[in-house]
């Protein structure tokens, strides 16, 4: 009995740890230079609608928007029913393939009351607008 008491915690637990993940989806997208109608179309037509997944526990994106090429996330806050979830990533000059340098920040309203929370995702000078549901 003690071992299937067990086991029904161990897999609760697991349900509950995977629960807490994102999956998102793009509404629009918006550039510190809009100013070409041709890209603004292409970007639209290529991002918005299309899905992408968040570990909370690592804060690594993986679908249609990635922040993770050689470095890796750092979750800032994990979210609650007062913070937004936060997950920064770096990547300087000398790490990457010394072309430049990036920077991705992810916030997810995690303390929205609906089931639908909010984000922006920051890809150096491009954010991206949407709503994550918990799965």
């Amino acid at each position: 009995m003690k071992k299937i008491l067990l086991l029904f915690f161990l897999l609760v637990a697991a349900l509950n740890g995977h629960a807490q993940d994102y999956k998102c989806t793009i509404n629009r997208i918006a550039s510190s230079d809009d100013s070409e109608p041709k890209q603004v179309a292409f970007r639209n037509k290529t991002f918005v609608g299309k899905e992408f997944t968040v570990e909370r526990r690592t804060g690594l994106m993986a679908g249609m928007l990635k922040n993770s090429f050689i470095t890796r996330p750092v979750v800032v806050d994990s979210g609650s029913t007062e913070n937004s979830f936060k997950v920064v990533t770096t990547m300087s000059r000398e790490q990457g393939l010394g072309a430049g340098t990036n920077v991705f920040v992810l916030v997810v309203k995690e303390y929205a009351p609906e089931q639908r929370k909010p984000f922006t995702f920051l890809e150096n000078d491009v954010a991206y607008f949407g709503t994550c549901v918990h799965f």
